[in-house]
């Protein structure tokens, strides 16, 4: 073969490959094109939803629209600003969204008409503006905190020092580590997940959080990590936990070995009930505990993304957690929602803990603590068995 035609293949190479690109480049457009095909904007579509009927934004954001405005001047003070021709709607409606309905990137590139890089910033920002809503939203009591109304009825009067309730909740997760390593985040049943704790009040809202822990920890020490780290209990007063923790002065547990939860109660006439004070004392114990599950119940309800977290990095998995409970709070505070109930003996047991059966390891806590905490629980239960 001659020179020539060498460069003649040459040519037709080099004119095949700027054929295909030229292709490749107008494909591309053309699917751009037809993505963000819809004559509605992202701001557009937000504007109108949030200038409807008051249920559309509830529906799409977990959240009334008076709220939705007030919580994007919230974001506004701590940073958050418009990103180019995304305003700040645009923003808040995409992170509620994705929190509220489990959305994905793709959904909502398509509600937004907005790449998934541009998406993708937008809920960063947001997310990063909630998490610093925390300090004003999820509080630790103070030492004189009044008595709950709940608390002050006549059979759970003994129980006037409680703050609230302590427990643990299992979050799907997705760790980022070695094969080997992630074996720590699979639980009991076998799922992986992250060990959720959190401390709520006799209202429902969440006073402290605890995110990240893997999905095999167990509650009692994800709890001596967060007193380690600075969590701690007002002088005089207690919380609520269950048979996963210690029994100490400041985490009052049931007795373990007799009836506790709420629908074994339920199945008993009221007459014979109780065989004995550890039983009264186990139910009273129960029905206040039991907030805890039901303010964990109402938060998947509400966040989807915290019954199916995706695949994200894991900082962020932990910071969306964090994020639902610091809105949980915001909604409850503007919203005014109650969570007391007439029926004592209601239970939502869909969201126990994988450690709600298990024994605590009270090696570290034999001596003063465990005598001091027993005598207080025996207190409390000859109380209650004196006012039966």
């Amino acid at each position: 073969m001659s020179d020539s035609d060498d460069s003649s293949c040459d040519d037709l190479f080099m004119e095949a490959a700027a054929w295909w690109y030229n292709a490749a480049q107008t494909c591309a457009s053309e699917w751009k094109e037809l993505k963000h095909d819809r004559e509605m904007s992202g701001k557009a579509y937000i504007l109108r939803q949030l200038n409807g009927h008051d249920m559309i934004c509830y529906d799409n954001y977990r959240i009334s629209t008076a709220n939705f405005y007030l919580l994007c001047d919230e974001l506004k003070s701590k940073g958050l600003e418009c990103n180019g021709d995304v305003i700040i709607e645009e923003h808040l409606a995409m992170f509620l969204q994705m929190v509220g309905q489990g959305a994905t990137m793709r959904k909502l590139t398509e509600d937004f008409q907005h790449s998934e890089e541009t998406v993708w910033r937008c809920i960063r920002k947001v997310l990063h503006c909630v998490l610093l809503m925390k300090s004003d939203y999820i509080k630790l009591p103070a030492a004189d905190a009044p008595v709950h109304p709940r608390v002050k009825q006549p059979q759970f009067l003994p129980f006037k020092d409680a703050l609230g309730a302590i427990d643990g909740t299992h979050i799907n997760a997705f760790p980022e580590s070695d094969e080997a390593f992630k074996e720590r985040w699979r639980n009991r049943k076998g799922n992986m997940t992250q060990n959720v704790m959190a401390v709520v009040d006799f209202n429902g809202y969440f006073l402290y959080v605890v995110a990240g822990w893997e999905g095999s920890a167990h509650d009692n020490l994800i709890l001596r990590r967060a007193i380690e780290r600075g969590f701690t209990v007002p002088p005089g007063r207690y919380y609520l936990v269950d048979g996963g923790y210690a029994n100490t002065p400041q985490f009052i547990s049931p007795y373990r070995g007799k009836t506790y939860h709420l629908a074994q109660f339920r199945t008993r006439s009221r007459q014979n009930r109780y065989d004995c004070a550890q039983e009264l004392f186990n139910h009273r114990h129960a029905q206040l505990r039991n907030i805890v599950e039901k303010t964990f119940g109402i938060l998947k309800g509400r966040f989807k993304i915290c019954k199916e977290m995706h695949n994200y990095k894991y900082d962020v998995q932990t910071g969306l957690i964090i994020a639902c409970c610091v809105l949980h709070n915001f909604i409850k505070r503007h919203q005014q929602e109650n969570l007391d109930d007439d029926d004592d003996d209601d239970e939502s047991d869909t969201d126990k803990s994988d450690n709600d059966d298990e024994d605590a390891d009270e090696e570290e806590y034999r001596g003063t603590d465990a005598q001091v905490g027993g005598a207080l629980r025996d207190r409390i239960r000859d109380m209650l068995w004196d006012d039966r």
